[in-house]
């Protein structure tokens, strides 16, 4: 446990230099500025740090991200490139489960252990075979399957201009299909049509035999095929084929099949798809390098949001506190450092979590400590903060220092009225976007609802 930890130590503290190596590329050899506005936004999330700091911290940041999402990335489109999954069949000590009809068997590589012997085989599980029950309602189900299918894209029976659809199995279940197609050649294996040389409609009867083991039930089916007007693509495309059935027949005995050069006229060109899924894997992860500067963006403003709102909630309790301790005979700078003291004490015991408004207190005072006059300070409070509330209060704090006005705690207390006040309409209005967020849960609430009793409603039919 202890060597993990190591390890991961090294490896954090790797990836962290090679985020600063590259920090001092992009700022300094580069020399690619920093955003103003960021730099404003970051400054209020974390005041008193040095722009400097700032930006080495968030490029570090932003970089270290990028280095472990493209060594995830390359990881697994890895694993995904030459990795086979593997699948365990073996149940208990002695069970190997079955597949459902219509899914074929399975094999299974077992390892077999005994007393003082092992030997490792490969076992052929075979699927499932239906009860008779089972195999009645699957021969229905299967005789409604080939007539909604079979059609393909026509329409009707009574107006077959496209091809059929001839499936050779009927969907989740082991049936399979066997067709017997008319006697004049209309109809070919694969559902298309030979109807070029038709000059009007013509009946024709096929038959779908369903198979199961030794079972093979019948379904007639009467279908009328319609001359139709081929476009020149399509004429292209059966020219294509044609062609390629008449080099396959010439070429059956030899080692390669040449494709159709030309087809209709036209000369083709061939090149082979190929799927590949370590490249889908490669583009993702390619995709979210992309998305790692707007992600932080949102991230930072959120960060601000949840500042206002924090600045905003403990505003009235800070305005309270000052007239408190202004009426106890304390001065200004008094109670400045008296608050800014008690926040750095219980922060450090642990009892209360980073605060905005008392961070920028702290920083206030130790600017007045540095040898900024008290108003100085009080003014960039206020402007740092950027909120109409709170520079209100600090012009307050200036105007009592520089003209030594008596009301300063009737205003206090008339600033703190509406501080409340707008707190409560802060509040309401969290509220009312509670309950919006609220809606869009019950509403798939609703839906989930519907789909379970629509479900069971069509199974009971």
């Amino acid at each position: 446990m202890q060597r993990g930890k190591l390890f991961c130590k090294k490896i954090e503290q790797k990836i962290g230099s090679l985020a600063f190596g590259l920090h001092l590329l992009w700022r300094v050899r580069l020399h690619i500025p920093f955003s103003q506005d960021r730099m404003k936004q970051l400054q209020m999330l974390w005041p008193g740090k040095s722009p400097k700091e700032l930006e080495e911290r968030d490029d570090c940041r932003r970089f270290t991200l990028w280095i472990l999402l493209v060594i995830g990335t390359v990881f697994l489109t890895v694993v995904a490139w030459g990795g086979e999954r593997g699948s365990q069949y073996l149940k208990g000590n002695g069970y190997l489960e079955r597949r459902e009809p219509g899914k074929g068997q399975q094999k299974a590589k077992l390892q077999i252990r005994g007393q003082g012997v092992q030997k490792k085989v490969q076992i052929v599980v075979p699927e499932r075979k239906y009860r008779p029950e089972e195999l009645q309602a699957k021969l229905e189900e299967g005789r409604n399957y080939i007539i909604k299918k079979y059609l393909g894209e026509n329409k009707t029976a009574e107006k077959v201009t496209k091809s059929l659809c001839l499936v050779s199995e009927i969907k989740d279940s082991a049936i399979k299909v066997k067709w017997k197609l008319d006697a004049d050649g209309y109809i070919n294996r694969d559902g298309t049509l030979n109807n070029r040389a038709l000059s009007q409609k013509t009946e024709v009867s096929i038959t779908a035999y369903m198979v199961y083991g030794d079972v093979k039930e019948p379904v007639e089916l009467e279908l009328f095929i319609c001359p139709v007007q081929k476009s020149y693509e399509q004429r292209l495309w059966e020219n294509w084929e044609s062609r390629l059935e008449e080099e396959k027949e010439r070429s059956a005995q030899q080692k390669v099949l040449k494709l159709p050069r030309e087809a209709a006229g036209r000369k083709l060109f061939y090149r082979e798809v190929k799927e590949r899924f370590w490249c889908r894997v490669f583009l993702a992860g390619g995709l979210l390098c992309i998305c790692i500067p707007f992600l932080l963006d949102y991230q930072t403003e959120q960060g601000i949001k949840k500042r206002d709102r924090q600045l905003q909630t403990e505003y009235p309790e800070m305005v309270e506190r000052f007239i408190l301790l202004l009426g106890a005979g304390l001065t200004i700078r008094g109670t400045w450092l008296r608050i800014s003291g008690e926040y750095e004490r219980r922060r450090a015991s642990g009892e209360i979590s980073y605060n905005y408004l008392y961070e920028e207190m702290l920083l206030t005072r130790n600017d007045m400590e540095n040898g900024k006059s008290e108003a100085a300070a009080y003014t960039s409070f206020g402007r740092r903060i950027s909120m109409l509330q709170y520079m209100k209060f600090s012009t307050l704090l200036v105007q009592n220092l520089k003209k030594g006005s008596d009301d300063l705690l009737r205003r206090m207390e008339l600033e703190a009225e509406d501080a409340v006040r707008i707190r409560r309409e802060l509040a309401k209005k969290q509220g009312e976007e509670a309950g919006t967020k609220l809606l869009l849960p019950m509403m798939l609430m609703l839906v989930v609802v519907f789909a379970i009793i629509l479900t069971a409603a069509f199974r009971a039919m």
